[in-house]
């Protein structure tokens, strides 16, 4: 018997809502998807601000209200990422959702976030060995793969928005606060990253890292503009981080393939992807269009057939 599912995700730069038709053992099918910037990352260290809450709640409710108009209340699964796991004032979110919306909200730790994307691309994308780096705007998820199942998870606060805050102060970006970041990025991932052995796979994850495949499709003028399976060498990401380094924000609005709304903390995400792939001696990174919805939906589908 196959039932509506929605999945509400309440991450540190956008919340996503997928509403799928789950049947069980078999197939889920996504019958509505959408993407509402809400920038939970964005307040002060440690805080949720209120506009980034209000916004939110209000993404929520119109979710909400569209899904169940499709043909009647869903079952909700909803969870929230590292802006919510690292505020102090994360109840003023959960409570706030759970009193307007009637969903209760779970907080999801790093290995958790990390092990769902992991499970995304698993189960879409032929990996036998290597590392699935999850991008989002608070942090950054490293799982590694050995046999084609999932190792050691790691999480490391080195999201798109987080670091563009913290390191990239001028705009555009001084050369020394450029600097600052590869530093940071080099010493959070130095004992946490699986290097590359001969075969090894890296599959990245996260709108930062999408955003990146656009502009690269765009640049080249590619027919076929999906993200399925693309594949970007170190030296495709380092001339797309050169591309973007000396450009103001205005300046990096005009750029085909880049959302308006992402081109403040491209950047930072653009110097993360091109550190981690040096760090772990990575040469190609292929893009995947999953996350950490499509794990929920993955683990719901297939509880019993799957295993992560």
């Amino acid at each position: 018997m196959s039932e509506r599912v929605a999945v509400l995700d309440l991450g540190s730069n956008a919340v996503r809502f997928v509403l799928a038709r789950v049947t069980p053992g078999v197939e889920f099918r996504v019958l509505r998807e959408k993407r509402v910037q809400t920038r939970l990352a964005s307040g002060r260290r440690g805080l949720l601000s209120r506009n980034a809450v209000e916004q939110t709640l209000a993404a929520v409710h119109d979710f909400m209200v569209e899904a169940c108009a499709d043909g009647g209340a869903p079952r909700v699964l909803a969870v929230a990422t590292a802006a919510v796991r690292d505020a102090s004032n994360a109840e003023r979110l959960l409570r706030a959702v759970r009193r307007e919306a009637g969903v209760d909200v779970r907080v999801l730790s790093g290995p958790e976030e990390a092990r769902l994307g992991a499970v995304a691309v698993l189960r879409s994308l032929p990996i036998d060995r290597g590392a699935i780096v999850d991008l989002g705007g608070g942090s950054l998820q490293i799982t590694s793969v050995r046999a084609a199942r999932i190792g050691r998870v790691a999480s490391v606060p080195l999201g798109a928005v987080r670091t563009t805050q913290q390191f990239l102060k001028h705009d555009p970006p001084k050369p020394r606060e450029v600097q600052a970041l590869r530093r940071e990025t080099w010493s959070r991932l130095l004992d946490v990253l699986p290097r590359a052995a001969a075969g090894d796979a890296l599959i990245g994850l996260g709108g930062s890292l999408r955003a990146l495949g656009r502009i690269y499709l765009r640049s080249k003028d590619r027919g076929d503009s999906s993200l399925r399976g693309l594949r970007l060498r170190y030296q495709d990401v380092a001339a797309l981080r050169a591309r973007l380094e000396p450009l103001a924000e205005r300046q990096r609005r005009n750029i085909r393939g880049l959302k308006a709304e992402r081109a403040d903390v491209i950047l930072a995400g653009a110097v993360v992807i091109e550190e981690l792939m040096a760090v772990g001696g990575y040469e190609v990174l292929t893009v995947s269009p999953h996350g950490v919805r499509h794990g929920l939906l993955i683990q719901e589908t297939f509880r019993k057939a799957w295993s992560a």
